[in-house]
Order: C-alpha cells, then structure tokens, then sequence
C-alpha cells in the first residue's frame, strides 16, 4: 500500500513567485522621463554632447571675439606730427594733433603715447605763438600725471611745462566718489589697479578720464574737470549689459588670467552667450568636472573619475532639478538587490519545508 504524503511547498511556486517578481521590477524601475526632452546647451573642451535620456543636448560654441569697430591711427599721426615739427611746419603738426583723441588713449591705458601727443602739442602751439593753447595743453599733460616723453623740444616749452607740473603738484587734491556696477573697477587717467566700485579717488585739478570694467558689462568712461574749491559732484557711471560676443570674450579672458571657469562671475558670462537658459559646463577628462547652470547661476556641480559625461551629466539634471530624481524603488539597483535578497530567501525556505513524497510499502 502506498500512502503519499502532501507537499507543503514546491520549487514551481517559487519559481513563480520570482518571475512575478521580476516583472514588477521591468514595470517599476522606469524612471520618470518628461513628456517632451529638455534642451540643455552643452559647454565642452570637445565639440560633441552626450546622449541622455529625457534631455535634448546641443553642443555650444561661444560666439566669436567682437572685431573692433574701427582702426586707431594715433601713433602714425603723432609720428607725423613729430615730423612737422622737426621741419617747422607748426600748422601741419597742430593739425594733426588735432584728431588725436588723448581721452581714447587713456581709456586704453595708452599714457606713453598720449603724453607725446600732449608735449608735441604744446611745442607746436608755442612755436605758433599760442601761448595760451600752449599752457593748456601743458596743464593737461600736468593734471592727466603723465610722464614726460623722449623727445626734443624748445627750452621754452620745456619751461612751459615744467611750470604747469609744479603749479598742479602744490595745488589740493579733490575727492571724487564713483558709483556703478558693484564690483567694477576703476581706473584713472590710464592707470591700473584702481579701486573697486563703489570707491573714491583723489584728483589733482584739471581734466581727468575715469573708466570702470566688469564682467558681464561694456566698459564704459567719462571725461570730467575738477575745479578748485568746487564741491564735491557724486559720479555715477552706467555700464550697460555685455552682450554674448563680450561675455565671451570676457570670459576667455579669465581663464587667461587663471580664473575659475564656473565661479559666481563666470556662471553669469556663461549664462550670458550660452544660446539656452541651461547650460552644462563639462570641463577635463579623467576626472572630468562639471556644473549646471541655470539662468546665470551654479545650481549643481559634480565630478566623475571614469569621465562617463553621459552620466554626470544626468546626475547633474538630477541634482539641479531639471529632470526628476526616481524614487528609489524606481531604481535598477534596488530591484537589483531585491531580486537576490528573495531569491535566497526563497531558497532556504525551500529547503526547509519542503518534503518529498513518502512510499511505504508493507511487506507480505
């Protein structure tokens, strides 16, 4: 006789169990992904952008250095009027002078050449009998601080000026408070290393040029006079935003002087050429760097060792904010690691409970 005994588990149940399992994870571990791609300009040493799925990424180029506008002669018209003067042709060198713009020199911080072009003006109007044009041009030279160039003129003209050096050398400084773009900076009559706005400044009397640059913005400067004993007059100087040619240029100027590529300043030039509002800064190999910018402003950074740009770019998406982050039972890894966790349990509880048929048979 036989008596079989009921089983109280089998391997096909676990099986079963597993492979529902399994496909709940597939279903689950779908990341969110938005109905339509969002575009991300891509900034990188290379000219190609990753892939990632539920970003359109498009490789940015930053816009080519703004050429200038026109072509400066001034030194090849200084050099002409010296010769005019050597020759004695006092109204052909006055003339030339005459369309040098001493106030653009400065802003250039051209002082070498502006002083020639004041000292030969300042012959040349002595040797016409300008005496009165003489002296100002003398007094320009005085007040402006610049340096006496190589060259040979009259005694007179040399007494001339040497006079008008002295007379602004003895006479009261002014202060002068600028204001503008917080953190721009200032410079004097030509001079670097000015202050940072908002600053003042003490100015002998006379013409001066003060000019203001900051990242982000187009230089700017005015021509002002300073009179003796005259109040104080506030001066404020705008500088309109830069546009994405001069962001650009601003910003490889930085990275020329060692400057942070993604700092607070060069986020906002980045923001300011990149062609989208978000923009992905991928910088180096292994490890490669990187950073998302939104609108102006860091909103992640990361690095990764394997240079993998695909995935610290989609890590960045995450951490900014521009994709959503999965939950973690969305996550691979953690289906993952349920998966083995049941499967073992599954099998010690096999092992355990099950109990194969049992045959008795009982002899004659």
């Amino acid at each position: 006789m036989t008596d079989p005994a009921l089983p109280r588990s089998s391997p096909s149940s676990a099986r079963h169990a597993a492979a529902l399992l399994v496909l709940a994870a597939g279903v689950a571990a779908c990341a969110p992904i938005p109905k339509h791609p969002v575009v991300v300009a891509v900034l990188a040493d290379g000219a190609g952008a990753p892939v990632v799925r539920g970003l359109e990424l498009r490789p940015l180029v930053p816009p080519a250095s703004p050429t200038p506008t026109t072509d400066d002669t001034s030194a090849e018209v200084v050099t002409r009027a010296r010769a005019a003067y050597a020759r004695g042709e006092l109204d052909a060198c006055r003339t030339d002078l005459a369309s040098v713009d001493v106030p653009a020199l400065l802003v250039r911080a051209e002082r070498a050449l502006a002083a020639r072009a004041l000292t030969l003006e300042a012959a040349c109007a002595w040797g016409a009998l300008a005496q009165v044009e003489a002296r100002a041009a003398a007094a320009r030279l005085a007040s402006l601080g610049l340096e006496l160039p190589d060259l040979v003129v009259a005694p007179d003209v040399e007494q001339v000026i040497g006079q008008a050096i002295t007379e602004i050398g003895a006479a009261p400084r002014q202060r002068v408070a600028v204001t503008g773009v917080a953190g721009a900076r200032l410079s004097v009559d030509g001079r670097p290393g000015g202050c940072v706005l908002p600053c003042s400044v003490e100015l002998a009397p006379g013409e001066h040029v003060v000019a203001v640059d900051a990242d982000g913005h187009t230089p700017a400067w005015r021509g002002i006079r300073v009179d003796p004993g005259a109040a104080p007059t506030p001066l404020t100087l705008a500088q309109p935003v830069a546009s994405p040619a001069l962001a650009a240029q601003q910003w490889r100027a930085r990275l020329g002087r060692g400057l942070p590529r993604v700092d607070a300043t060069g986020a906002a030039l980045i923001g300011r050429f990149g062609a989208e509002p978000r923009v992905v800064a991928l910088h180096g190999r292994a490890p490669l760097e990187g950073a998302l910018i939104v609108d102006g402003v860091v909103r992640a950074q990361g690095a990764r060792r394997d240079g993998d740009a695909a995935r610290l770019v989609r890590d960045l998406a995450y951490d900014g904010g521009v994709l959503k982050r999965p939950a973690v039972w969305q996550r691979p890894w953690f289906w993952i690691a349920l998966t083995g966790a049941v499967a073992v349990v599954g099998g010690v509880t096999v092992w355990a409970v099950y109990e194969p048929p049992i045959h008795t048979e009982i002899g004659p």
